[in-house]
């Protein structure tokens, strides 16, 4: 695509994408279309977020998955993008094949010729948002948002900077994670105080305050650092602890990992669910060693049930933080004001918040 034809949008884009352009603007919907994106890994979250972002209007997604559909896959959890008839087809082919019919205007990819130890600076450089999904070997994880932030520089228009997003569901419990580079830079709207009127004999009438847009710029961190650094939070407020739980499980299944070489998984659950108490209770046995009782998380609220709920895909999960992931990719893009680096959702309590982690 030329500069010419991504100066401006088509009458049948300002028609097709009217609704959202009503959103969030024509120059958005412009920076949309120019917009490559990476997606690792097929699973129905990432199946989630290629659907909203597809339909959002991105100039292309490549999907990146080398792994086959299985039976399983039809029964649990990629029953949007595949059927029957697909055993042993690559699983980012048929994801492809099904989403562009959703809109024939975004260019969908399939690579399943790569692993995933094969990404390097030379495939990286592509793409302007590289997405990780429910991975948790965390050597690889860090070594891609490496990779990403190695790619910045200024090119003749801006700054050239490859996002890095990092998310998974697990069971009733989620999470998105995000490195928008050391400066990110931004626009936010700021209200300039009010103007008050006098009108006859009433008195004072109040006038709206003017609202005005500014750039503001706000650091974020990789993903290794944040994971890295001990984050403290007030464990008294419940929408915090909720938080609390998601994240002492997402540290506990990349700690599997690490010990094991896998994820934990139903059909070794006999294994895997003695294993994965036993490193989540060490954690936060030592995470609150030297906190009081008071704020402390009580290690019987992580019981084998909740461990073997995480084994399973949830799609109602993989909605709600398919969607938080694709509205903060959205906003990445038109620039508009972020979130914390960290979303974590908890579905046992219906919470879902973002916190900021090192950053």
């Amino acid at each position: 695509m030329n500069s010419n034809q991504t100066s401006m949008l088509t009458d049948e884009e300002a028609t097709l994408y009217d609704r959202q352009i009503r959103l969030w603007g024509a120059d958005a919907q412009l920076k949309l279309r120019q917009t490559r994106l990476l997606l690792i890994n097929v699973n129905s979250l990432s199946i989630e977020v290629c659907k909203n972002l597809c339909l959002a209007g991105v100039a292309s997604i490549t999907v990146f998955d080398n792994t086959r559909v299985t039976l399983d896959d039809i029964k649990e959890n990629l029953t949007l993008t595949m059927s029957s008839t697909d055993i042993n087809e690559f699983k980012s082919v048929c994801t492809c094949r099904t989403l562009q019919q959703l809109n024939p205007r975004v260019q969908l990819i399939a690579e399943s010729n790569m692993t995933i130890d094969q990404i390097d600076e030379k495939y990286i450089e592509q793409f302007n948002y590289v997405c990780l999904f429910n991975y948790y070997d965390f050597s690889i994880i860090s070594h891609i948002n490496k990779l990403c932030r190695e790619q910045q520089h200024i090119d003749e228009n801006e700054k050239k900077q490859i996002y890095f997003f990092c998310a998974a569901t697990f069971g009733l419990y989620g999470f998105v994670f995000k490195d928008l580079g050391d400066k990110y830079d931004y626009l936010s709207e700021n209200s300039v105080g009010s103007e008050s009127l006098i009108k006859g004999e009433g008195g004072n009438e109040t006038k709206k305050s003017e609202k005005i847009t500014t750039k503001s710029t706000r650091n974020f961190i990789t993903f290794d650092k944040a994971l890295s650094t001990e984050w403290k939070p007030n464990r008294r407020q419940a929408t915090t602890r909720s938080a609390i739980i998601t994240y002492n499980l997402l540290r506990a299944l990349l700690t599997f990992y690490e010990q094991y070489h896998r994820a934990p998984a139903l059909v070794t659950q006999d294994v895997d669910v003695p294993n994965f108490m036993k490193i989540i209770h060490e954690k936060i046995t030592s995470s609150t060693a030297a906190a009081s009782s008071s704020n402390s998380i009580d290690t019987e609220e992580f019981n084998e049930e909740l461990v073997k709920d995480i084994l399973t895909d949830n799609n109602a999960v993989a909605s709600i933080v398919g969607g938080i992931m694709s509205h903060d990719i959205v906003k990445a893009i038109s620039k508009q004001e972020p979130k914390d680096n960290f979303f974590f959702f908890n579905g046992l309590a219906c919470v879902g918040l973002s916190i900021p982690i090192a950053c």
